[in-house]
């Protein structure tokens, strides 16, 4: 029974799986007298469930009272396969969306009404027009805490909120009004309620998104130098301390910049991985995905080491595309066995493994709450820094290897790859603070201590104090 129950799970769109069967080590070797119906083929149907008339009708009078409403695109319109209707919407509306890290490549960032990501990692684009709107209509998304900011980025005492989605509980968050239904039918069956409506965001979309287009230009031509270097993460390591990094990993490369060299380079029908550190942060910021569906992040856990095995179940999903992974240090160090995976089935993956010689964002995170650097950097016991080759390692693995320190020798690495045969690994060296930091809108309630000798972590502990005070409870 437990076997059927999972394949329940698994073609059920309201719990969307995964389901795992766990079957000790004894029972693996007992014999057992199955009823032979137990064999037989099943057919799971997949529904697409519809929404009432009450639903809709509901659910277009508040798009109709509302002069700035804001999709938020979750991972649901990816599985509800509703891109097209939800971009016909959008754009006969003039309603801009925004998007979580699961729904991030349902719609095609050059989209006009893109506006990227939301929330903590979101753009500055997203963030303004989440705080400009007064009805968010979430449209299969669960509306976690890095999506809503901690619940922060709306204006909870003036914002209404309509939530598509199969799953009831998910659909009844931030008290919204629920329509529990398919997100793609849902939309078939909206947009000619609405004739007559338009938004009032006027030009607002277009100088969000040209706002948005100048500062990521801006990051993509990161320069460090010895003498006064304004990194995007600030007054964390002295000028002193990043002339040291640059002399022992041998780089000045920013990693915002070789983000961007990796997005401009890799074919646009390539599928990309990330889970954990501060990578998934500037890829839902940064990158541009042009083909829908070539997006994948886990971060519901922020599990490190998912990455490189992640990866591998792309190239087995998507045997005919290139699939990268994209990885720090920290998360490669923790878990890449199935990088020999790939190489012994020959099921050929390429790793972009981004060294900064160190767990990074949780040096953000420990500094940015008023604490020391505090063994999160990669050094030794007398305190020098660590310059680990990657690239050998994966030699000695027997894949393709690389190591770039620079724009230039990350082209040539990446083009070279992708005639590789075989799995390769990019070793790219880049400086410690040199990944996007928050924007306006962006707040994380992480754990403070309410006592405190440290007069930092005081100052942190009242900051988030306030920040709370404005938060939605529920």
């Amino acid at each position: 029974s437990a076997l059927i129950r999972a394949f329940e799970v698994m073609t059920d769109p309201a719990k969307a799986g995964p389901a795992t069967i766990c079957i000790s080590q004894d029972v693996e070797g007992e014999a057992f007298d199955y009823d032979v119906k137990f064999f037989e083929k099943r057919v799971h149907y997949i529904d697409r469930k519809l929404p009432t008339e009450r639903e809709l009708k509901g659910a277009a009078d508040l798009i109709k009272e509302s002069k700035k409403p804001l999709i938020v695109v979750g991972g649901g319109v990816k599985y509800s396969e509703a891109r097209e209707a939800l971009m016909a919407f959008s754009e006969k509306y003039h309603i801009p969306l925004v998007e979580t890290q699961a729904g991030k490549s349902a719609v095609e960032s050059s989209f006009k009404n893109n506006l990227g990501g939301l929330g903590i990692t979101g753009t500055l684009a997203a963030n303004k027009a989440a705080r400009e709107a007064d009805l968010i209509m979430g449209v299969g998304t669960r509306f976690t805490d890095f999506a809503t900011s901690s619940k922060t980025v709306f204006n909870f005492e003036t914002t209404k909120f309509l939530n598509i989605n199969v799953s009831r509980m998910q659909a009844y968050k931030l008290d919204a009004y629920p329509v529990v239904a398919d997100a793609r039918t849902t939309f078939e069956a909206l947009t000619p309620m609405l004739e007559g409506y338009e938004s009032e965001y006027g030009t607002l979309i277009t100088e969000l998104k040209e706002e948005w287009a100048a500062e990521r230009n801006r990051l993509s031509k990161v320069t460090f130098n010895r003498e006064n270097f304004d990194p995007e993460i600030k007054n964390h390591f002295s000028q002193e301390v990043l002339n040291e990094y640059a002399d022992v990993l041998n780089t000045e490369f920013a990693q915002t910049t070789a983000l961007l060299t990796i997005n401009d380079t890799i074919d646009k029908d390539s599928i990309i991985a990330c889970a954990a550190g501060s990578l998934p942060g500037d890829l839902q910021r940064l990158w541009h995905a042009e083909v829908p569906n070539t997006y994948h992040l886990e971060y519901g856990y922020s599990c490190m080491g998912y990455e490189v095995s992640g990866t591998l179940g792309l190239k087995l999903a998507e045997p005919t595309k290139e699939v990268y992974s994209i990885v720090g240090d920290g998360s490669f160090l923790m878990l890449h066995s199935e990088f020999i995976t790939a190489i012994q089935y020959n099921k050929k993956i390429n790793v972009l493994l981004f060294d900064n010689s160190g767990y990074g964002c949780i040096n953000n995170l420990q500094m940015d709450f008023g604490n020391g650097s505090y063994f999160c950097e990669f050094r030794t016991d007398d305190n020098q820094i660590l310059n680990i080759d990657y690239a050998k390692v994966a030699e000695g693995y027997g894949a393709k290897s690389y190591r770039v320190t620079n724009e230039e020798e990350l082209k040539e690495a990446l083009e070279d790859a992708k005639n590789q045969d075989k799995s390769t690994l990019i070793e790219i060296k880049v400086l410690p603070k040199t990944m996007t930091d928050g924007y306006e809108g962006s707040w994380w309630n992480l754990g403070v201590p309410e006592v405190s000798s440290q007069p930092g972590v005081q100052k942190s502990f009242e900051l988030k104090q306030e920040k709370l005070r404005n938060a939605k409870q529920y």
